[in-house]
């Protein structure tokens, strides 16, 4: 029969294992998070938002707003009035042939001047991805504080140390591996990632749409190294706290 050390030695190295997992997510969560800020989006669309469609009717401040405002109705209100009052705004702005069109008419204009149908219901789509990662990080995050308060009142900080170590290093391989793919295939990657939340079909959209032009492929590039910038970040300064919590534990 193991022996109480042994029971309570395999209880602390569950939790360890449970609270370095729950960081890790979180570390990754708050690199999305980041994404997620109308500043990020701001920035940019500030330096992407056209380029790779000269042709757009649009001005690239009015891009750079409507990049803005589609971003609230993706990842913030949802608010279909907004979005179409945002789209109205700037196709006056511009002086298309849509200055004046109500929302059905906006609804019905070619792609290049608004966000279609088809478009709508992928921010829709993603809205949903967003709102339930949401719940679910938080309750990660949660988890990772109350496993790591147990580890330190239970265990101590050498396995605090531990599982912060462990987190940090599992996610700056992982996401050292994701970069690697990115670098190489870009399409690849954007194409696998996708294809985890989305139907077939439902995320593509033309080069010449006011979507794509909003946030053509550099921006999402842009993105990515902000995520891998500050998931990067605290997995390292994780890293560095946790070894450093286990070199003050040792006896002396």
């Amino acid at each position: 029969m193991p022996s109480h050390e042994t029971r309570r030695g395999a209880k602390h190295g569950l939790a360890q294992g449970i609270a370095a997992i729950a960081l890790a997510v979180t570390f990754v969560a708050a690199g999305l998070g980041a994404c997620c800020l109308p500043q990020t989006t701001g920035m940019l669309a500030g330096m992407f938002s056209g380029a790779d469609n000269p042709s757009t009717p649009f001005s690239h401040d009015d891009l750079v707003q409507a990049a803005v405002a589609t971003r609230d109705y993706t990842v913030g209100s949802n608010d279909r009035e907004a979005v179409f009052a945002m789209l109205r705004d700037v196709n006056r702005n511009a002086q298309t042939p849509y200055a004046e069109a109500d929302e059905t008419a906006l609804a019905a204009a070619p792609d290049a001047y608004t966000l279609n149908p088809e478009a709508l219901s992928h921010l829709d789509d993603v809205h949903r991805v967003i709102a339930a990662a949401g719940v679910a990080f938080a309750a990660v995050a949660l988890a990772a504080v109350a496993f790591c308060v147990y580890l330190g009142i239970r265990a101590g900080k050498r396995a605090v140390g531990g599982a912060l170590a462990c987190a940090g290093i599992v996610v700056l391989a992982v996401f050292a591996a994701l970069a690697a793919w990115v670098v190489v295939d870009f399409n690849g990657f954007f194409a696998a990632f996708h294809s985890l939340f989305f139907a077939d079909g439902t995320w593509t959209f033309s080069y010449e749409s006011l979507l794509i032009t909003m946030y053509p492929p550099a921006f999402w590039m842009g993105m990515g190294a902000v995520w891998l910038t500050v998931t990067g970040a605290l997995s390292l300064i994780a890293v560095l706290a946790g070894t450093a919590l286990r070199r003050r534990s040792l006896p002396r």
